[in-house]
């Protein structure tokens, strides 16, 4: 009688776990995935297993002020998919660890998640010669290492 009893409990436990997941996802919309890739912008290669800062919000203004972030970590391709719900972020800022970004004004400069996910995006290269075109859905960003006195100040 007490298995019954657990057991019942427990399916009605998941059952309402699963309502409350399903009306969260109905409250956010459906979330977007982003594909971010950071590739070394003097090469052109993939910077595999690269740590990136992720700065998120619903303005260009409310994203520079740093308040709602997430981490990535790159695949062998240099691709970390960092997944939105529209409901809460419409801008986004992406930094690498260790890396300098080859474009001006990192700190000044987000991005839109509408844009990146119609057209795609590709930051400036500062760097090197390297340009690219990115698809829906896909942002790419150039970094290079940072020097030492860059590093000593980050």
């Amino acid at each position: 009688m007490n298995r019954l009893v657990v057991g019942v409990c427990s399916l009605v436990s998941m059952l309402l776990f699963g309502v409350a997941v399903r009306a969260q996802d109905a409250r956010m919309g459906q979330p977007l995935n982003i594909r971010v890739q950071v590739l070394d912008g003097g090469n052109g290669k993939p910077l595999k297993g690269q740590h990136l800062l992720v700065f998120t919000g619903m303005s260009s203004d409310a994203v520079k002020t740093h308040a709602q972030h997430t981490g990535l970590v790159t695949d062998k391709a240099g691709i970390g998919t960092l997944m939105v719900y529209p409901s809460e972020t419409r801008w986004l800022q992406v930094f690498a660890d260790g890396r300098v970004l080859c474009y001006q004004n990192p700190n000044q400069k987000s991005f839109s998640v509408s844009e990146i996910m119609s057209k795609g995006l590709v930051t400036p290269n500062s760097c090197g010669a390297l340009v690219l075109e990115a698809s829906p859905g896909h942002l790419i960003i150039f970094a290079r290492p940072a020097g030492f006195m860059e590093d000593m100040n980050q």
